[in-house]
C-alpha cells in the first residue's frame, strides 16, 4: 500500500498546497528507488551525518543534541506516537540542557489528556504531512499554553512531527518552526504549517538524493538534458534582464558601477572557473551543473549573485534543482550575502514543463536579486 496516496485530507486545502504535496510523493518515489542501488551501511552513515549537520544548524549542541540524533535514527521510526511515548519526549526534552535556538516550555508536559490530544493526529488517516502538521499545531498549542501564551522557536512540535514522517519512511525532517494557525481542526487553517513541511521534507529528500558514496566515479559526459537547457536559458535571459534597471541603481551611487551577466558550467569548457563560480551551491558532487552569474561591482565591493541549475543525485535520477547563492567581496574579504541561503531552491522533476515551474523560479531568482542589491547598497 502506497502509504503517501492522496487522501480527503489534502482536498480541503489550497491548490498550490496540494501540488507541494503530489511534488513531495513523486520526489519520494525518485528517493525510494534511488537508495536502494547505494551500500546500506555506507547509506545509513551518510544519513547520521546529515541529521547532526542539521540539528548543529538549528543552534542545538551537547546531550540534546545526542538525544535528538538517537530519536531520528533509522530504526527508531517504526514506534507509534501514543500519549505514553509523547510524555517520554517531553520529559527528555525539558530536562536536557542547551535548547539553543529551541526552547522548551518553562513546565513539563505531564498530564496524560493533553499527551493524548497531542498524540491524537499522528494517528488519522491520510497524508503524512498532514498528520505531521497536525501533530506539530497540537504539540505547539500545548507548549505555548504551558508557557502562559509565550510564542517562541519549539523543539518539541518538531520533533513530534519528525517522528511522524520518519513512520511514513520519509527521512528526518531538519529542525523548523512553521507556523500553525488557530485552528488545529481545520485543514485550511494549517495550510501555512503543511507548506512549511513540504518545502523542508523536499529539502531533505533532495539532500539525501545528492548524496553519491566515497569513490563513486563521475557520470560520463552525456548531452544536457532539454528540461536543464530550457531551464539554464530562462534562468540566463531572466537575469540579463535585471542587469539595464540594477545597473541603473548601482551607478546614481558610483558612476563606474558595472553589473555583468556571465555563464559557465558542466558543457562550457569553463573547467576550474565553472566549479568555482558554483561552489557549494552545487548540491551532488559531480553532477552535471550550469551557472549563471550576475555581477555587481560598486568602487572596491562586489557582489555576485549565481544562480545554478543542476542534477540531483548519480547516477542520473531525472531531478533538478535551481539554486541560488550569493558571495560578498570587500577589501575585509568574502562573506555571505544575508538571507541568501543555499537551502533555498525550486525543485524539478524528470516529466515536468519549465512552464510550470518557472513562477517559483523566477520569484526565487527575483528574491535573490533583490537581496543582493540591498546587501550591496548597504555597504
Amino acid at each position: 500500500m502506497d502509504t503517501l496516496r492522496l487522501s480527503a485530507d489534502p482536498e480541503r486545502l489550497p491548490d498550490r498546497v496540494r501540488e507541494e504535496l503530489t511534488d513531495v510523493d513523486r520526489l519520494r518515489r525518485i528517493w525510494s528507488g534511488h537508495r536502494q542501488a547505494q551500500p546500506r551501511e555506507a547509506r545509513e552513515a551518510a544519513r547520521r551525518s546529515l541529521v547532526r549537520s542539521r540539528i548543529e544548524g538549528a543552534g542545538v549542541g551537547g546531550p540534546l543534541a545526542e538525544y535528538l540524533e538517537s530519536a531520528l535514527a533509522d530504526g527508531m521510526g517504526g514506534r507509534a506516537l501514543d500519549p505514553d511515548y509523547v510524555l517520554e519526549l517531553a520529559d527528555r526534552v525539558h530536562s536536557l540542557p542547551d535548547p539553543g535556538a529551541f526552547r522548551a516550555p518553562a513546565a513539563p508536559l505531564v498530564e496524560y489528556d493533553r499527551a493524548r490530544a497531542v498524540a491524537a493526529p499522528a494517528a488519522v488517516p491520510g497524508h503524512p504531512l498532514v498528520r505531521a502538521a497536525h501533530t506539530y499545531a497540537e504539540t505547539l498549542a500545548a507548549v505555548t499554553e504551558l508557557d502562559r501564551g509565550n510564542e517562541a522557536p519549539r523543539l518539541l512540535p518538531w520533533l513530534v512531527a519528525a517522528l511522524v514522517l520518519r513512520r511514513a519512511d520519509l527521512p528526518p525532517l531538519p529542525p523548523v518552526h512553521p507556523p500553525a494557525g488557530p485552528g488545529p481542526d481545520s485543514d485550511e487553517s494549517l495550510a501555512p504549517t503543511v507548506s512549511a513541511l513540504a518545502r523542508a521534507v523536499t529539502a531533505a529528500l533532495r539532500d539525501e538524493l545528492s548524496w553519491t558514496p566515497p569513490g563513486s566515479a563521475p557520470d560520463p559526459g552525456e548531452p544536457v538534458p532539454p528540461l536543464a537547457a530550457v531551464t539554464r536559458r530562462r534562468v540566463t535571459d531572466h537575469l540579463r534582464s535585471h542587469r539595464e534597471s540594477v545597473g541603473l541603481i548601482l551607478r546614481g551611487l558610483d558612476p563606474a558601477a558595472r553589473a555583468v551577466v556571465r555563464t559557465g558550467g558542466h558543457d562550457s569548457g569553463a573547467g576550474a572557473e565553472g566549479l568555482s563560480e558554483a561552489g557549494r551551491a552545487v548540491l551532488t558532487p559531480g553532477a552535471a551543473h550550469w551557472w549563471t552569474a550576475l555581477e555587481l561591482t560598486v568602487e572596491d565591493t562586489t557582489l555576485s549573485l549565481v544562480v545554478v541549475v543542476q542534477e540531483i543525485g548519480r547516477p542520473r535520477t531525472g531531478v533538478l534543482a535551481v539554486t541560488v547563492d550569493g558571495r560578498l567581496t570587500d577589501p575585509d574579504g568574502v562573506r555571505d550575502v544575508p538571507g541568501i541561503s543555499g537551502t533555498e531552491a525550486v525543485t524539478l522533476m524528470p516529466a515536468d514543463c519549465v512552464d510550470d515551474r518557472w513562477p517559483r523560479i523566477r520569484d526565487l531568482v527575483d528574491e535573490g536579486v533583490s537581496l543582493a542589491l540591498g546587501g550591496l547598497t548597504r555597504v
